[in-house]
C-alpha cells in the first residue's frame, strides 16, 4: 500500500502554476498563474434501492443515514433526490430540513422541484418550481397534495457553517400522514465537501 500524507501548514503567500497544498480542512490546487483553488474531497452517498418512510408526521431521514461533520467547519453540499408513494389521499405539504447534533453557525440552500400525480417516469410533470431557505428548520417545498400516487424530485444546493461538530441529516416532514408512505428512490444521493474554516468569508483564488 503507498500512502502519501501532507501536513497540514499555512498556504503559500504566493500560489505557483503546479502547486498542491493541504490546509485543513482543504487540499488546493493551483493550475495557472496564481490562481489557487479547492481540490473536492467530497463524501458521497447514494442509494441503490428504495429507502422507505413511514406514513406519518414528524421529520424523516431522506438516506437513512446522516454524515458527520468537524467543528469550525464550513462546507458545500448537493443532494438529488426522488420521493415516490402509492396509496392515500390525505391532504399534506411535503417539507425539507435537517437535523442531527451538529450545531449551526448558518445555512442557506436552494431547491429545484418537479411534482406529479402518477408514478415514475413520468413526463410533463404538474408544477415545477424553486424554494430558498436559511434554516435547517423544515421549509414547506410543496403544498397540498393530494393524490394517492405521487412523486417529486428535489435538486438541492447549498452551503453550511458547522459550529460544534457533530451529525447532519437531510430530512423531509410531512405535515400530515397521507395514508401511504414516501420512499427515497434508488439512485438519489447527496454529496457534502469542505470548504474552509467558518468564522470568516471563504476566500480561496486570486479574489480581491
Amino acid at each position: 500500500m503507498s500512502i502519501l500524507a501532507l501536513t497540514s501548514d499555512t498556504l503559500i503567500a504566493t500560489a505557483a502554476a503546479g502547486n498542491i497544498e493541504y490546509s485543513s480542512p482543504i487540499f488546493t490546487g493551483t493550475p495557472i498563474g496564481t490562481q489557487r483553488g479547492i481540490v473536492p474531497t467530497q463524501q458521497y452517498y447514494r442509494l441503490n434501492a428504495d429507502y422507505v418512510g413511514s406514513n406519518a408526521t414528524g421529520a424523516q431521514s431522506i438516506f437513512g443515514v446522516g454524515v458527520t461533520l468537524s467543528a469550525s467547519t464550513v462546507y458545500e453540499f448537493e443532494i438529488f433526490a426522488i420521493f415516490s408513494k402509492s396509496a392515500g389521499t390525505t391532504s399534506h405539504s411535503f417539507q425539507l430540513g435537517f437535523g442531527g447534533t451538529a450545531t449551526i453557525n448558518n445555512i442557506g440552500y436552494t431547491g429545484l422541484v418537479a411534482y406529479n400525480g402518477g408514478t415514475i417516469p413520468g413526463q410533463n410533470t404538474t408544477t415545477a418550481f424553486g424554494f430558498v431557505s436559511n434554516t435547517t428548520t423544515a421549509t414547506t417545498s410543496i403544498n397540498a397534495i393530494t393524490n394517492a400516487a405521487a412523486f417529486n424530485s428535489h435538486v438541492i444546493k447549498g452551503t453550511v457553517s458547522v459550529n460544534a461538530g457533530g451529525t447532519f441529516i437531510p430530512q423531509y416532514t410531512l405535515s400530515a400522514a397521507p395514508g401511504g408512505a414516501y420512499s427515497t428512490v434508488a439512485g438519489s444521493y447527496i454529496r457534502i465537501n469542505p470548504l474552509s474554516a467558518s468564522g470568516a468569508a471563504t476566500n480561496v483564488g486570486t479574489w480581491a
